[in-house]
């Protein structure tokens, strides 16, 4: 898959089902033979999932083409939050405050697998809830909260059900609870977890939800949000953080620099608690990232003069950038903004239009990766494997143009993919096999 600011693409699929090792050099050279297919210049990065051998991957890619960067996932980083979260080590030492989380997980994964799993308590849940419960596959991002919501939802039908745990007021109050202060988590995921140029977002979001999160916390334990303290939030942010560490590129920071909303009066008077937000060249971490990206992507001196010249003036308001109507319309979209008054920094502005137009997910990739499966399947396993292949090409390239339609969004066909490859016309589409417990798309699933 490749991504621009026109959307992503589906460039080809690899038959490597000969091959016994797939590792990292393996995986480096498939990358290293696309970049040299498109051209090293016109690439910016690319964004796999954070396991072990594509950070090795990555390493290798880095070492060959220094002026590319390997992003980790910032969706899987959430989703392993979420994780350690939900499923604390007893040796942990957040265990203590976040072993009632994996207590009530626990039960409700146990109450969701026994009511699925036989037909009477079903069929009798089924006569008290017109919502259904959802198997929800482990691989799924935020498979836990997605559970719990609608635990949440059904729970008066749950209630007609079972007379017990389910009636007690407590248990109910830790769900809400949990779901509260996740639902940050939630908004993260809803952005970050599409087809969308969003890298530029990224470090934004994840700051705006770690104080969303406090906010819920210290609420619910009455604590004042300018000095106030929680051992539940303090540990809760350390396990966030740790995989932000993880995730986060200098490609982040330097993204971040380059949205003009991030520098208005309007966006840094704009913070919770009459705080001021800090700009992109007053911090510390985001200046030190930015210096170190844009030395990798400028090797030659003269032309990494020239950029840091021009981002002291598009930072600063200086020169060009000084004039009132320019000032005044930084809240406006990035793009534009950079077409409209970029041409005085043309290094700059070309670099903006390359970062703001990149994604900072590989969740678009993975929901591809059934196709494959689906079209060279046990009813189609005659198929050679460069047919199989242009099959592949051609099937997921209608898919995503097809989702820039008008007729994707409205019509008796809306949404007709959202079950991915995975869907047979000869069973119920499930509602979880979206990737996430989004209510616009479950509102037109089951009618409600």
């Amino acid at each position: 898959m490749v991504a621009s600011a026109a959307g992503p693409m589906f460039l080809k699929s690899v038959n490597a089902s000969q091959v016994k090792v797939k590792d990292a050099e393996y995986i480096a050279a498939l990358f290293m033979e696309i970049v040299e297919e498109i051209g090293p210049e016109h690439v910016v990065q690319i964004v796999t999932d954070n396991a072990t051998n594509y950070k090795a991957t990555g390493a290798l890619f880095e070492t060959k083409y220094p002026r590319i960067f390997w992003t980790p996932c910032v969706v899987h980083s959430l989703n392993l939050a979420i994780k350690y979260i939900c499923e604390p080590s007893e040796k942990s030492d957040y265990y203590p405050h976040c072993a009632w989380i994996k207590e009530l997980v626990t039960q409700v994964r146990e109450i969701n697998y026994f009511i699925l799993n036989h037909s009477l308590p079903r069929m009798i849940f089924g006569r008290y809830s017109e919502v259904k419960l959802l198997k929800v596959a482990e691989t799924r991002f935020a498979s836990n909260i997605v559970m719990l919501r609608r635990i949440r939802r059904v729970k008066e039908g749950l209630e007609k059900t079972v007379m017990d745990t389910l009636v007690s007021d407590t248990w109910w109050d830790k769900i809400d609870y949990f779901l509260k202060f996740t639902e940050p988590m939630m908004r993260f995921f809803r952005v970050a977890d599409k087809d969308s140029c969003i890298l530029h977002l990224v470090y934004d979001m994840w700051d705006t939800m770690i104080e969303d999160i406090r906010s819920c916390i210290f609420d619910h334990e009455d604590e004042d949000l300018l000095i106030g303290n929680s051992a539940f939030f303090n540990d809760i942010h350390k396990i966030i953080e740790d995989h932000w560490n993880k995730s986060n590129t200098p490609l982040h920071c330097l993204a971040h620099c380059l949205v003009p909303k991030y520098y208005s009066q309007e966006w840094l008077q704009g913070g919770g608690c009459g705080i001021r937000r800090v700009a992109p060249n007053e911090d510390e971490e985001i200046s030190l990232n930015r210096e170190a990206c844009l030395r990798r992507i400028f090797d030659k001196p003269e032309d990494l003069k020239k950029v840091t010249k021009e981002y002291g003036a598009f930072a600063c308001e200086l020169e060009y950038f000084s004039q009132p109507h320019v000032m005044a319309s930084r809240g406006e979209d990035h793009m534009s903004w950079w077409a409209n008054y970029g041409s005085f920094t043309p290094l700059l502005q070309g670099l903006a239009f390359k970062l703001l137009s990149q994604p900072a997910s590989s969740s678009y990739c993975e929901r591809n990766w059934s196709t494959y499966g689906s079209i060279q399947s046990v009813k189609r396993n005659q198929l050679a494997t460069q047919r199989t292949e242009d099959l592949v090409y051609v099937h997921n390239n209608i898919r995503m143009i097809s989702r820039k339609q008008p007729e994707y969004t409205s019509g008796p066909c809306k949404y007709w993919d959202i079950g991915g490859d995975n869907f047979d016309g000869d069973n119920i589409l499930e509602i979880a096999d979206l990737s996430l417990d989004d209510p616009e798309i479950e509102a037109i699933t089951f009618d409600v």
